[in-house]
């Protein structure tokens, strides 16, 4: 008799017409909208594309980067929705990292060594970029650090570049967004300066000096 009542309330929540959020005006729609976009995050172990939720929501792509910008200004939600390209997902608040490490007695979380640690910022800064570039930028080879970042999920393959050898380009990964409590990419800090040189203008030049070499080294053969 119990199954009989879950089924059937689960039959009539299906037929449920959802009242498209742009019925609610103002802030109330955009405060219901971002409930909305915890739940659906939170049901999808990889994320959702921003088209996908517009359809479910019957919204438009605008309107829910309305309601993310709200949802992050918010300072005492337990969870984040992070923003990768136009991939939503969700994680847990940086606020709450100490006592979900001790709620998963996680006394220390496994450290990046400076290497990798130096070739996903390259990466990160960067992307997409390949592993010569990588390579030109460190002066060492990099392949087996890129293989570690990317066992532990924090880049991935974005594809390959349309040049000689077709080289594979990298990218970060929503895991490297949560590893770093940020909401997207926008939240990268600038890097800075170190010895007087501006640290990303340095990376973008040795890349740029690469990739000119290459292509001259592929105009002489």
């Amino acid at each position: 008799m119990t199954d009989t009542i879950i089924a059937t309330a689960h039959r009539d929540d299906l037929n449920q017409t959802a009242l498209p959020l742009d019925a609610f005006a103002d802030e109330a729609g955009i405060t219901r909208l971002a409930g909305v976009l915890e739940a659906l995050a939170l049901v999808a172990d990889d994320g959702l594309e921003l088209d996908a939720i517009a359809e479910v929501t019957a919204t438009g792509v605008e309107r829910i980067e309305e309601a993310l910008v709200w949802h992050q200004a918010q300072p005492h939600r337990g969870v984040v929705l992070q923003r990768h390209g136009s991939r939503i997902a969700i994680a847990s608040h940086p606020s709450a990292a100490i006592y979900i490490r001790r709620l998963l007695k996680l006394d220390r979380e496994a450290r990046l060594t400076p290497a990798a640690l130096e070739t996903l910022a390259i990466v990160a800064y960067q992307q997409p970029v390949t592993r010569s570039e990588i390579d030109a930028v460190r002066g060492v080879d990099s392949s087996g650090v890129l293989a570690t970042l990317h066992n532990r999920g924090l880049i991935e393959a974005l594809g390959r570049r349309a040049a000689v050898g077709s080289p594979i380009e990298y990218g970060t990964t929503l895991e490297f967004l949560r590893l770093f409590s940020l909401n997207s990419l926008d939240d990268l800090p600038p890097l800075g300066l170190v010895d007087g040189r501006d640290l990303e203008s340095a990376l973008g030049a040795a890349i740029a000096n690469h990739d000119a070499s290459e292509g001259a080294a592929d105009s002489a053969n």
